[in-house]
């Protein structure tokens, strides 16, 4: 099934675009419309615009452009359908219709379902009597009520089957809790809870749906882990999701930066002492999905672990992964003996704010490191130095840092630099693609060769657009079959359906009716364009005119090559070929030569 026209209109217009993309680029507003740095390539100065009037972004840097639903096909690399589905859910519009997958489908709502459950008995358990000394911890740790709401934050009981106990009180069935991840199975048969008498965080997808769930356990009697997960399922990856992201977006958003820690209880520390642009792995280094979420809210990220070594080593294996996400990092250094959480109690918001703003740049934060080092012991860090420098995407900067690491490890640049350009064409091999922004370029059809066809396609659509009574005389000069070549045929098609029909061309919903992602692109790049003072009626003429040539080009080509087989082999048609091939000169020359009030609509080709 297909999704009715009326439904996606529906959602689109229950969908504003400057409050969507908000989600995922800081937007401020000027004039009428809003900028910011652009999420599709970097740049240091706000190229991306978003207009609330037309509904519609654009970036006039890159070309990127459409409306709400290419701008999430872009984003988060799903399909239009996909991106219907979540402005659908997002606005609260049920799609009844929609093409799915239903064994998936009720899979995930299923467990979406069970950890609901499972949230909802917790925090009853913490609020009631066996809860007590859960709750007592959580006060102890400074963790205040209205926090330990917001996060959801709850108690499983001491005892093996409690969850069990309450799942069967309301026929909720024990395979649906093991699919959840919340029991296991016993060896010699039977379930037992996977959470006993621990602190329970859920983890919350940025839908607003508890995913999974982090335990901290209360006793030290037992020799098991401090902090259990629940493991991934259906619904749940840990290194797609980070941990607070859906309660501290609107504050990192603010801010214009994210605080990364390790660990739900630092997280839960800084936000009680009121410092909350602050977000937590699951337990996980940093992935590339980690620094694509962030980067929606902010490209500023401030690395807050502990101070001892193997923080400091973490700090740097995930510094690399937000480097190549084109995110600005820092690294906030704890004085000795802290974490994030004994140092948010011990200065508070003011105290943490201020190491934050004097956090040091990772590179400066790297080369202090090696300074510190021997003489002797400081070449492999300077090689990780250099393969962090070359996951950088501004070459301009990269060449700035690398003069800066030359002096200040007072080594020669060239030998840095040689070593540099080793390790980027060692990244670019082993990726066995171009860089992400050479990539994104491609999908734009920005650094492939157009031939002069496709060309003479564009410009002609970009006259059609602008001006459309310049309809009549294009149409009644080509034909669509002359073009059906093109990758912009869809497009064509339908303004020669629009005009036969004699409607007006309506702007707004074209660009609503093309939801590809580089079609989008282009009739949106069209609406910025200068028509002023431009002779179009010449410059469709001269459109049609190479599209009509590059067409008997072609065509003299194939019976060219006919010709030569006639000739190989001795074939009488070789007198006929020669003819037609004659003929089609003469037409290219006549084309050639005409102008704009000489075109005619088919050249007939006589075989």
């Amino acid at each position: 099934m297909t999704i009715p026209e009326y439904k996606v209109s529906e959602i689109r217009d229950a969908t504003d675009v400057v409050d969507m993309v908000s989600g995922y680029v800081t937007l401020k507003k000027s004039g009428r419309n809003y900028f910011g740095l652009c999420p599709f390539h970097p740049e240091k100065t706000p190229s991306f615009s978003v207009n609330p009037e037309k509904q519609i972004f654009h970036c006039f840097g890159c070309g990127a452009g459409g409306n709400v639903f290419t701008f999430l096909m872009r984003h988060e690399g799903i399909s239009f359908p996909e991106s219907v589905k979540f402005l659908a859910q997002r606005a609260g519009i049920h799609l009844e219709f929609e093409e799915r997958d239903e064994v998936s489908h009720k899979e995930n709502e299923t467990i979406y379902y069970i950890n609901e459950f499972a949230v909802k008995f917790f925090q009853e358990q913490l609020f009631s009597n066996t809860g007590k000394s859960a709750l007592a911890y959580l006060h102890s740790r400074g963790f205040k009520e209205a926090d330990i709401q917001t996060f959801g934050l709850g108690y499983a009981p001491a005892g093996w089957d409690n969850l069990i106990h309450q799942a069967k009180q309301h026929s909720v069935s024990i395979e649906q809790l093991e699919r959840a991840g919340l029991i296991l199975k016993k060896e010699g048969g039977g379930y037992y809870d996977r959470f006993r008498d621990r602190v329970m965080f859920p983890i919350w997808n940025l839908s607003g749906r508890v995913v999974a769930f982090g335990g901290r356990k209360l006793s030290d009697a037992d020799n098991s882990p401090k902090y259990i997960n629940s493991p991934e399922t259906a619904v749940y990856e840990k290194g797609k999701l980070l941990y607070g992201l859906y309660q501290t977006r609107d504050e990192i958003r603010k801010q214009d930066r994210a605080i990364f820690v390790e660990g739900y209880t630092d997280l839960m520390s800084l936000v009680t002492a009121g410092v909350k642009n602050v977000v937590a792995t699951l337990g996980t280094s940093l992935t590339e999905d980690h620094a694509r979420l962030i980067h929606r809210y902010t490209q500023n990220v401030a690395l807050m672990y502990d101070s001892d070594t193997a923080g400091s080593a973490a700090t740097l294996r995930g510094a690399d992964i937000l480097l190549a996400g084109g995110l600005e990092v820092s690294v906030a250094t704890l004085p000795a003996g802290h974490d994030p959480d004994s140092f948010a109690k011990s200065v508070g918001a003011a105290g943490v704010a201020e190491v934050v703003e004097r956090a040091t740049n990772l590179f400066d934060f790297r080369l202090n490191q090696i300074l510190n080092k021997p003489s002797e012991k400081r070449t492999e860090s300077i090689r990780e130095v250099l393969e962090s420098l070359a996951k950088l995407h501004d070459s301009i900067k990269r060449r700035l840092l690398l003069r800066k690491i030359s002096e200040v490890l007072a080594i020669e640049e060239k030998i840095l630099w040689d070593e540099l350009q080793y390790l980027v064409r060692q990244k670019r091999s082993a990726a066995g693609r171009p860089s992400e922004v050479a990539r994104r370029l491609n999908e734009l059809g920005r650094t492939a060769k157009k031939s002069k066809k496709e060309a003479a396609v564009e410009d002609l659509l970009r006259i059609l657009i602008r001006e459309w009574g310049m309809a009549d005389f294009v149409f009644n000069n080509l034909d669509t079959d002359e073009v059906a070549d093109s990758g912009l045929i869809s497009l064509v098609s339908y303004l020669k359906n629009l005009f036969k029909s004699g409607a007006n061309l309506d702007v707004m919903d074209l660009i609503n009716r093309f939801n590809e992602i580089e079609l989008s692109s282009f009739i949106v790049n069209i609406l910025s364009e200068k028509i002023e003072g431009r002779n179009l009626l010449e410059e469709a003429s001269d459109c049609i005119r190479a599209i009509k040539i590059d067409n008997l080009k072609k065509k003299k080509d194939e019976v060219n090559n006919q010709f030569i087989e006639a000739v190989k082999k001795g074939q009488s048609e070789k007198e006929e070929l020669n003819l037609i091939l004659k003929k089609l000169d003469e037409q290219i020359e006549l084309l050639k030569k005409k102008n704009s009030e000489q075109m005619i609509n088919n050249l007939p080709i006589s075989m």
